[in-house]
């Protein structure tokens, strides 16, 4: 990312900063409830930060995840825990990035109970995807994700579009930016379903997606799952298809991941409304978590989610407190626990 593209940003983080400040207080939002997700059919994605953090949470969290896309994310690590190696190294010049390190990390963690055991990778698929264009992410992080893959995932396990023309964001069919020149809110409208494609990658051949229903958009309260120091928004989101909020008998249960300034703060909740997952979720016996990051501290100023250590050196393991946190609200709605349902948007 070039200082000039940083300098843009941060000072359209100020204005949206101070035009938020006077905000009302977040209202009452209900507790996330449990709905008896069949724990063998849960996913995840993310673009951009959240695409790191997909990665993180399928190494860390190994176990949970049938299937782990990225998109305009990083290798496992690569930041190191420094906020200058992320931008100069994993954002601009990814030919730096020496993925054996990474892959000796994950092996390191493993012994010290930090992650779970790599061979619980094995089951995963994978999916990977950037734009030849992006400006932001260099896309070449994609090809080095694939080399730290192919050390715990059979090959067939893993599949690509790298060759996609568009700026950074997460293309969509019909909603956001214009999809080659980009910016807030950082959906593309590319005439391109790619929350269908992940879905598809992640559980096969889905049934076509039918309309979202608002009320099937549900808000709840992200609290319980943080404290000071996780910088997750106070509340989030969580699409249940009707038959998911009555019948608790196996749906399944996608993770999306939005990037940076695609939080509350910037975009409202244009991402969780307009991604293009909830009218695959309508069809297809989905659940969808939206979990929301926050832009609570100087170190993280566009709500990103933790690939670089603002949270601590643990950020990548599973006492990162957002690692901690994502896991708890997974583990939530996999429960077959009876609690009441999160009131509707």
């Amino acid at each position: 990312m070039s200082l000039t593209f940083i300098s843009i940003i941060f000072t359209f983080s100020t204005f949206v900063n101070s035009a938020h400040a006077n905000e009302a207080p977040p209202e009452k939002v209900a507790s996330l409830s449990s709905y008896g997700v069949n724990p063998t059919l849960v996913s995840i994605s993310g673009v951009s930060s959240g695409g790191f953090m997909a990665a993180q949470m399928g190494v860390a969290y190994s176990s949970k995840f049938k299937a782990v896309a990225s998109i305009a994310g990083g290798v496992y690590w690569c930041a190191e825990g420094d906020s200058e190696r992320s931008r100069k190294v994993c954002m601009a010049d990814p030919t730096q990035i020496d993925v054996t390190q990474s892959v000796a990390k994950v092996h390191e963690l493993a012994k010290q109970g930090l992650v779970e055991d790599p061979q619980l990778m094995k089951r995963q698929k994978i999916f990977l995807f950037s734009t030849a264009t992006d400006k932001v992410i260099h896309p070449l992080n994609s090809e080095k994700m694939e080399q730290f893959y192919l050390s715990f995932v059979p090959a067939k396990n893993i599949e690509k579009k790298l060759d996609f023309i568009a700026a950074h964001g997460f293309p969509t069919k019909a909603f956001g930016a214009a999809c080659e020149k980009g910016f807030l809110p950082w959906l593309l409208k590319c005439d391109y379903d790619l929350a269908g494609v992940i879905l598809e990658k992640a559980y096969g051949s889905l049934k076509s997606p039918k309309p979202m229903k608002l009320e099937n958009l549900l808000k709840f309260n992200q609290q319980e799952f943080s404290d000071t120091s996780s910088s997750l928004f106070p509340e989030a989101w969580v699409y249940v298809p009707k038959i998911c909020q009555k019948s608790r008998s196996g749906c399944k249960l996608h993770v999306a991941l939005h990037g940076c300034q695609m939080n509350p703060s910037f975009i409202q909740d244009q991402f969780v409304v307009h991604a293009g997952y909830n009218e695959w979720a309508e069809s297809n016996r989905l659940i969808v978590l939206y979990p929301q990051s926050n832009k609570s501290s100087p170190a993280n100023p566009f709500g990103c989610w933790d690939w670089f250590g603002y949270t601590g050196d643990n950020y990548m393991t599973q006492e990162g407190v957002q690692m901690k946190g994502l896991a708890q609200m997974i583990e939530r709605v996999v429960s077959t626990k009876s609690t009441r349902p999160p009131q509707s948007k």
